[in-house]
Formats: C-alpha cells, structure tokens, sequence
C-alpha cells in the first residue's frame, strides 16, 4: 500500500496564481464586476455601456426610451440618471427625472412606490410651471393611493392619497386628470369613514365604551356625510346614546334616520329601540287640526252659546264728521237700542235744603 500523498498549501504560489485579484485594485474591480452581473441580472438585460457612455444627451435619452418601453427598470434609470448628473443643461433634464419616477411607479411595489412619490415630488420642487406637472401632482397621490390598507389597519397612506389628490384639484382645475382624481377621493373619504366605522363598533361591541363610540360615530356624521351606510351610523350612534341614557340625544338621530333613510334596513330596529325610551322622552304626538262641526258652535264653544247680535247698518246710530255719536235731533224717537243719554242732576243749595 502507497503512502499518502501529503499537499502542502504555499501563499506564495497561491498569490502567484491569483495574480492582480489577489491585490488590492484587483480586489475592487473583482467587487465592482460582481455588483455589475448582480444589476444586470436584476434588470433581465444588460446596460448598453456604449450608449450609456456616450458625449452625447440623445443617444442616451434614446437608449434609456428603448429600455422603459421594454420594461427594464433598472437599465433605464441608469440612463435618466446618466442625463441628469452628466448634462445639466440638456433639453432632456426634466423628462429623465419624470421618467425615473414613472420607472419606479410601473416597477410597482412598496419600495418602488416609496421612491416614484418622492421622485415625482422632486420633481413638482424643481419645475412647478411645467407643462406635465399636473401629471406628476397626479401620479404622486397614485404613488400614496396603491400603498393604502385595508379600512382595518393603519391610514396613513390614505390620508396622504386623499391631500394629493386635493391638491391636484385646487392646483390644476382644468386638468385632464380631475374626474379620476374626484373618484379617488370618493374612494379614500370611503375608506376613511369605514375606518372610523371599525373602531367605534369595536369601542360599542367589545369594549362597551360608549363615550368612545358615539365619539368616532360623530366623527363619521360630521366629517364624511357622503359615507355610503351613514344609516347604519345613525342607528348605532343612537343605540350607544341610548345605552349611556342620553335619551334626548338619542331621538334626533332615530329622526333622522325615518326621515333621510325611510327604506333602511336599520329602521324597524330603530324604532324598537325608541320604545324602550322612558315616557318622559317618548315623542310627542302631532296635535291634530281644530275643525269646528258642520251647523254648530266652533271648537271650544258649548254647542247653545249663541254669538253676541251685531247691529246692522240701519241699526247703526248716526256719527258726526269726527267719529262721535251725534245727539238726537228734537220730537225724534229714541229707539229702544238705543239709551237716553244721561241727565246731570241739579247741584243742591247750601244747607242741605232743596
């Protein structure tokens, strides 16, 4: 049986083999060509380094179109950023900085919509008077608006969507994007409202907090009166009212619901709800129109009250010009309607004697 062969490990040699790489500027270029082949193959393609180098501000707008079009984010960013570090007075500047931000919005994902939103704000920053800065005002609340959650968790990116999208309305008021941007805002002033639905209906169900409830119940009344089930609202606003024993508070709003939402689903339960109110904050019944009966006295009268007789015009006794009643005239009759007008007695002597 041979004896093992026995290897022996020499640096020298090995630094030999390894050549420049195994020094310190063949090190780095060995790091900087493994980041290349990672980008590279993040991107699916592989950067054109001739028209990425080139003097020339066309041919890299050019090449970094081609990239967008087909896709490849990555490449096409390092050709708007090459347009914007290297020619700073190409009529391109502002397209290229549009551009990256609409790579990032069209990659899609969280990171990518973190960074279109900041891109395209930058962008609004540097160029306000634009001819497509009602676009990026536009594409900036999309960038918020795909990062929104569900109406259970946190809100923040809606409220940031529905500012945007705000914005966009008062900026740009003749934009072409104002009627998406009217729906969206139907969309994100829904989510918020049923946002503050889940939280009042969990402070009323599983907390039993009433004051917490009726406050964000309130919240949803005042602030999103377009809230698609604001019946709802109205109902449960009134049962947490009712449960707190603020019964006066609770009536407007089972008002409220018979008279804005008569077909709810919530209106029967409503109504048994308002039932159960003690007498002293029961409704009060409409009072009913006073109608005298047909050929007898006036309501409230007794049925053999006869009215006062008025005197008619020949009863009237005659006036002067000013209004008074004018005397008698001599040897006429007085008549019986009328009283003999009264006759001062003579005043008595002195003495007491007539």
């Amino acid at each position: 049986m041979s004896a093992p062969v026995e290897y022996s490990f020499n640096p020298a040699s090995y630094r030999a083999l390894a050549g420049s790489v195994y020094n310190e500027d063949g090190m780095k270029r060995l790091i900087l060509l493994t980041l290349a082949v990672c980008a590279a193959a993040c991107a699916g393609k592989s950067v054109d380094m001739a028209a990425l180098s080139s003097p020339s501000d066309q041919v890299v707008w050019e090449a970094g179109k081609k990239a967008l079009g087909k896709k490849e984010w990555s490449s096409a960013r390092q050709y708007f950023k090459r347009i914007v570090d290297a020619f700073p007075q190409s009529e391109h500047q502002a397209d290229a900085r549009l551009a990256t931000a609409d790579s990032h919005f069209e990659e899609g994902g969280t990171a990518n919509y973190v960074l279109a939103a900041s891109s395209y704000h930058e962008f609004l920053t540097l160029y306000p008077q634009h001819p497509r800065s009602d676009y990026a005002q536009f594409r900036a609340a999309e960038s918020y608006f795909k990062q929104r959650n569900s109406p259970d968790r946190d809100q923040t990116q809606t409220d940031k969507a529905l500012e945007e999208y705000e914005k966009l309305l008062d900026i740009y008021p003749e934009s072409k994007y104002v009627e998406q941007a009217r729906s969206r805002i139907h969309e994100c002033r829904q989510t918020l409202a049923r946002s503050n639905y889940l939280v009042a209906y969990f402070y009323q169900r599983g907390r039993q907090a009433w004051r917490s409830a009726i406050g964000r119940y309130d919240i949803i009344l005042k602030d999103y009166p377009d809230y698609d089930h604001l019946d709802e609202v109205l109902f449960r606003d009134a049962e947490c009212l009712a449960a707190a024993g603020r019964y006066a508070e609770a009536l407007p709003q089972i008002g409220r619901l018979e008279r804005d939402y008569p077909k709810s689903s919530f209106l029967s339960e409503a109504q048994k709800l308002r039932s159960t109110f003690p007498p002293s904050f029961a409704p009060a019944a409409a009072p009913a129109a006073a109608q005298a009966p047909q050929g007898g006295a006036p309501a409230g009268q007794p049925a053999d009250h006869q009215p006062a007789a008025q005197p008619t015009a020949q009863q009237q006794p005659p006036t002067q010009p000013g209004g008074a009643p004018k005397a008698p005239a001599a040897g006429s009759v007085v008549p019986a309607s009328q009283d003999p007008p009264a006759q001062t007695p003579p005043p008595k002597p002195p003495g007491g004697r007539p």
